[in-house]
């Protein structure tokens, strides 16, 4: 996963330092936004071929199933190879790629384990938070004598988050353990400095926080400690995600539901749907998840998953409208070809009619019968 942290890291970065040219304010939460809109964008062409594969595999089980029908009781090589080879045929007429509807959410899971790490670490990732952090470690270390022994029962937490233990002896090193202390332990720390060092650190903590604080809460936190910490406002994270959540899962269904309405068997009759059962349980098992998520998670993780939520409603909507064109030009297509090869086998069959009249063949078998009558 290191490469793609680094990677995702630096789109991030790259877009966090666009967006502090402009708002130096809640700069975290607007990048998070628009790194969302970037790569919905970027996933928009696998988006696309997901969306014309399940539609097409609707669109397909009739021809599949009579394929299926045909090779049902053909266990040999030969006719699994016959078998495997109309299929393949079928996809390639249709343009359909099976693996390419799996292929957005294999994407999308690294993608948010990517951007959980760099939430986790923003100092290593976001070189102007990383300067921010550096900033309050060397202050810490010039005006806190005792930093160390108060640092020192935050250091079990750090390690099991990070799974990095830091010298923080070292300035770079400290910077980097800073920005793993979320806004309880660092109002703890400050509780114990010194009078005289508070003002000048607490000066420098709202520096890094006018940028990592997003419409009144720190990304950086999670709900489940804000809750804790009495700010009950913050369980509408959680349900926001959970809720926009559903909201998408059903425009989805509610689109699968629109494809199946259409889709018969090879005797004519309507065709019964298998995954329907199986996307309802998923419509309901998936936000209760994502809220799950979102309440133990940095909220900017959910700041994430309601933005791409709401990207991906209208994303749905426009990849629906070309995946219709594009079908009704394929079908089109189809059906012309179809009808060119059925005008081919009359013809053929005409020409072998012409060939071999009945009425002549039906005059030599006479005179052979006559001739044989003759003999005896």
């Amino acid at each position: 996963m290191g490469i793609i942290n680094d990677f995702f890291g630096a789109m991030l970065n790259l877009i966090f330092e666009g967006v502090v040219a402009v708002s130096p304010v809640a700069t975290l939460g607007i990048s998070i936004v628009i790194f969302t809109l970037v790569t919905r964008l970027l996933l928009t062409p696998l988006q696309l071929s997901s969306q014309r594969t399940s539609r097409g595999m609707s669109k397909l089980q009739p021809e599949m199933q009579r394929i299926q029908n045909k090779y049902k009781n053909k266990k040999d090589q030969e006719s699994q190879l016959q078998y495997s080879n109309e299929m393949k045929a079928l996809y390639k007429t249709y343009k359909i790629n099976p693996l390419a509807g799996c292929l957005p959410l294999l994407i999308q899971f690294p993608l948010i384990i990517a951007l959980f790490n760099v939430l986790r670490e923003p100092a290593r990732y976001i070189r102007i938070l990383g300067e921010q952090y550096s900033n309050i470690a060397k202050t810490i270390i010039s005006n806190v004598p005792n930093y160390q022994e108060l640092l020192e029962g935050f250091k079990k937490a750090v390690q099991t988050t990070s799974r990095v233990e830091y010298d923080i002896t070292q300035s770079d090193q400290l910077g980097n353990f800073l920005s793993h202390l979320n806004s309880s332990q660092w109002q703890e720390f400050l509780s114990q400095v010194n009078v005289d060092a508070r003002p000048l650190l607490e000066q420098t903590l709202k520096a890094k926080e006018q940028f990592e604080v997003f419409l009144g809460v720190n990304l950086i936190d999670t709900p489940s400690l804000l809750i804790k910490g009495g700010m009950w406002l913050a369980l509408l994270v959680p349900l926001i995600a959970g809720a926009s959540t559903y909201i998408f899962s059903k425009i989805t269904m509610a689109s699968s539901a629109a494809m199946q309405q259409s889709a018969t068997n090879a005797d004519g009759t309507k065709q019964v749907n298998t995954t329907e059962s199986m996307m309802k349980t998923m419509n309901i098992m998936m936000p209760v998840m994502t809220g799950m998520f979102s309440y133990t998670m940095p909220i900017g993780l959910a700041v994430y998953w309601i933005s791409g939520n709401i990207i991906m409603m209208g994303q749905q909507w426009f990849v629906n409208k070309i995946v219709v064109k594009q079908e009704a030009k394929l079908e089109e297509k189809i059906k012309k070809e179809r009808e060119e090869e059925a005008r081919a086998k009359k013809l053929v069959k005409k020409k072998v009619i012409k060939k071999v009249p009945v009425q002549k063949k039906t005059t030599e078998e006479n005179e052979s019968i006559q001739n044989e009558s003759n003999k005896q």
